[in-house]
């Protein structure tokens, strides 16, 4: 089995910057993202993920998600 965790200041900072960035470029939406902790498990050929984190952003921006995705 495979493990990678992901919970100190400064790589969940880092990560957090790469998200939003990412989540900015290729999706348009302006969200601050905060990683609190990423664990990665690998066994049996099947990947389990788990996220921590926390979301900001505005009023403008959840509608724009929502209505991208069809709820709205």
């Amino acid at each position: 089995m495979d493990e990678m965790n992901i919970e100190s200041s400064f790589t969940t900072k880092l990560v957090s910057k790469a998200i939003h960035t990412i989540i900015r470029k290729k999706l348009g939406y302006d969200i601050d993202i905060l990683l609190n902790k990423l664990n990665v498990k690998i066994a049996d050929g099947k990947t389990h993920i788990h996220i921590d984190a926390d979301a900001e952003l505005s009023r403008d921006e959840l509608t724009k998600i929502i209505k991208s995705v069809g709820l709205g």
